[in-house]
């Protein structure tokens, strides 16, 4: 009994960590940034920054807008599946002498609305101020079936999930308010910076190997030993700053740097469990998992600490002016000292290069405090759960353009990215997806007075994490002679995602 206890607990920290992982990281199930306009450009955005959202993604392209507000939602539509596979090859049992999944099981996940908020204020021609309220540009929300339904021979069969080791649920948000400042040396030179307060909110669920395969057995899973662990937890400050640099050295060409910093996600984490969950057939045991006697609550149970990456970019923009053009007057009220890119150019180019250092991301780090007993047991939780998981840093190019069709009125957009992936593949895990990625968008913008509204597209290829079969990640496990970890790997076989999105704002200028 002791040894269940250690697995419940451990299982609600491999899956805490790993989550909120993919929510923040570059690596991660995710586009470049947020926004319309970025969507619709492939993410290519840091020179032109050209509304308030700048707070965060450039802040000092602040003192080069117009005062303004912005609001948009991006609604994103992930596909993510999974075929697991051991080392043979072939997709495992879930135990009991049942047969395997017959294909890959993919998410239950629904469109996911992603959105922002933005201002800017003048307070001088050569000084701004600017809030941002944004989300990670990743889908927050997942879900994955306890169980399957498939024919065999008896027909209609329901079984244990192959991927329920690593993901049930997954309802995660995560929000950045930032605060940021720009300032003008002079007219083609400027700084930003800003301040990040994030909030993270953590809810998900797994489930875990109470107890493993005895020593010299044939290692392989058995859904009769399984629990399921749900945590949640919410970190209410996590600083962070942005700090960027524009420079105009020509009419007709501009360049930006960024760079982002964060601490670390820390937050207390809650457990509960359930045991008995399935039936010997397979089925979820309604009957049984929700008796007293079979959960597990454990208020404050642990430490969650998980890195986020530093991120840095450099932009280069062409643009090719307009004769003779006038900008509106909400542009011109600041004495030169405003863009209006839909006034003034013919068309711009911009090309953007990306590093995200998610080699951070070696290992989350969650210790409990000792003493906490689990019901009906007389065990207690472990002090020390850490989750290690081997990414490497992420290189990204990015290629975007808009072309003013109709000067003051219409400008249509296109763009394109790719980055590198981050992904060891030896420590596949569902809950996220840092594979190569490759995206294609468009978009366009029309003019109504001092508003502009923006739509856009934006298609990602996501490459396959795909190790053959041969994983090194293990269940969690109460049985203290295998290492508290599963003797069979829970990890092998291949994932695949793509991402849909489609993305309306608006922007008013005064």
């Amino acid at each position: 009994m002791r040894c269940r206890t250690v697995a419940l607990a451990l299982s609600a920290v491999a899956l805490s960590a790993s989550v909120t992982t993919a929510a923040q990281g570059s690596g991660g199930i995710e586009s470049p940034d947020s926004g319309v306009v970025q969507v619709g450009r492939g993410g290519a955005w840091l020179v032109r920054a050209d509304d308030p959202l700048a707070a965060y993604f450039n802040p000092a392209a602040l003192v080069t807008q117009a005062q303004g507000v912005s609001a948009g939602v991006q609604l994103m539509f992930l596909s993510h599946c999974y075929d697991r596979r051991d080392e043979q090859g072939e997709r495992p049992s879930p135990g009991q002498g049942l047969a395997p999944a017959p294909a890959a099981v993919c998410a239950d996940t629904k469109p996911f609305p992603n959105p922002t908020l933005a201002a800017s204020f003048r307070l001088h021609q050569r000084f701004a101020l600017g809030f941002a309220l944004l989300t990670p540009h990743a889908v927050g929300t997942q879900s994955w079936p306890e169980t399957i339904v498939y024919a065999d021979r008896f027909g209609d069969t329901e079984h244990p999930s192959p991927q329920r080791y690593q993901l049930l649920e997954s309802h995660n948000i995560v929000l950045w308010p930032t605060l940021s400042a720009s300032v003008a040396a002079t007219r083609e030179l400027s700084f930003g910076a800003g301040f990040v307060w994030g909030v993270a909110s953590i809810d998900m669920a797994n489930m875990t190997e109470a107890l493993s395969a005895p020593a010299g057995a044939r290692a392989q899973d058995d859904f009769t030993r399984d629990v399921r662990a749900h945590i949640t937890g919410v970190d209410g400050f996590v600083p962070g700053l942005v700090l960027s640099a524009l420079w105009s050295p020509l009419a007709s060409f501009s360049m930006a740097g960024w760079f982002r910093w964060s601490d670390a996600i820390r937050t207390s984490v809650d457990l509960v469990t359930q045991s008995g969950y399935y039936t010997s057939g397979g089925r979820v045991n309604d009957a049984g998992i929700n008796l007293p006697e079979n959960i597990t609550d454990a208020p404050a149970a642990g430490e969650l600490r998980i890195p986020i990456p530093m991120e840095a970019k450099l932009g280069l923009r062409y643009r090719l002016p307009r004769r003779e053009a006038m900008s509106q007057q909400w542009a011109r009220a600041f004495g030169g000292w405003v863009r209006d890119p839909l006034s003034t150019e013919q068309f711009d180019l911009e090309l953007d290069l990306t590093w995200a250092n998610n080699s951070a991301m070696d290992a989350a780090e969650l210790r409990f405090a000792s003493g906490i007993p689990i019901r009906p047991t007389t065990g207690m939780v472990p002090e020390n759960a850490d989750v290690l998981y081997g990414w490497r840093d992420s290189l990204g190019v990015r290629l975007g353009s808009d072309v003013v069709v109709l000067p003051d009125l219409l400008g249509l957009r296109a763009g394109a990215f790719f980055e590198s992936s981050s992904a060891n593949a030896s420590y596949l895990n569902i809950t996220f997806h840092p594979a190569e990625k490759v995206g294609l968008a468009g978009g366009a913008t029309v003019r109504l007075g001092p508003v502009d509204i923006a739509l856009a597209y934006q298609h990602t290829f996501f490459g396959a994490i795909d190790n053959g079969g041969h994983g090194l990640a293990h269940a969690i496990s109460g049985d203290l002679t295998s290492g508290q970890r599963s003797r069979q790997t829970i990890n092998g076989g291949s994932t695949t995602a793509s991402l849909n999105e489609l993305a309306l704002g608006a922007a008013a200028h005064f």
